[in-house]
């Protein structure tokens, strides 16, 4: 099967190539920038409406050689989600480190596995970022609606699968997982974007987050 878009490769930013094992780097060349520009922006190459909501979010990009498994799977990603200011020690510290290495609390921190990163091919580089994104969702009120603060910016959470994958990323990648009608039929549709080949964990998924 034929991508359906092309795929620009030189703009695909690259890990670091002089991190040690089992540490970890904040974004310095331009992967922020790149998931911003490719899926976030009405303009980009790859938009995807899904993520409208992230357009002004804070998000801070982390690369690690740190090796992470869980259920004896290697987890590639994980989405975490910052919460407000709390005045306990454990919380202040990780906040003075997330400063450290960003410059401010960013709104959402995602990891991504320095390692699998580099080897993965372009799409499956893609689908990685996007299943991350997916799981960095605007909260919603019990009608459903957007919900907002009191300076008007947008209330944010974590959200799990559609099913065993989200729907955006088998639709737009191809299939990872698909157990029922829906997802069965954006997988026998075929990607949308370009076919994925690498499957992966996510440190999100693991801890249980619960579905949109």
């Amino acid at each position: 099967m034929s991508n359906v878009l092309p795929f620009p490769a030189s703009t695909r930013p690259a890990p670091p190539r002089d991190m040690e094992p089992d540490t970890f780097a904040p974004d310095q060349h331009g992967l922020g920038d790149w998931v911003r520009e490719t899926f976030i922006l009405d303009d980009g190459p790859l938009h995807n409406p899904r993520h409208a909501h992230l357009e002004d979010a804070a998000i801070g990009w982390l690369w690690t050689t740190a090796e992470n498994r869980n259920r004896d799977r290697m987890v590639a990603g994980e989405c975490k989600l910052i919460g407000p200011p709390q005045k306990r020690w454990g919380r202040a510290m990780a906040d003075f480190q997330l400063r450290q290495w960003f410059g401010y609390v960013p709104d959402f921190l995602i990891t991504i596995d320095a390692t699998v990163a580099a080897q993965a091919d372009d799409w499956s580089f893609c689908a990685l970022i996007e299943h991350e994104l997916c799981h960095a969702a605007q909260d919603v009120d019990m009608f459903g609606e957007p919900r907002f603060n009191r300076e008007g910016q947008p209330i944010f959470r974590l959200v799990g699968h559609d099913v065993e994958q989200f729907n955006d990323v088998v639709e737009r990648y191809g299939a990872v997982a698909a157990d029922v009608a829906e997802m069965v039929r954006l997988a026998n549709k075929g990607p949308t974007i370009g076919a994925a080949q690498m499957r992966f964990a996510c440190g999100t998924c693991m801890t249980g987050v619960k579905r949109g």
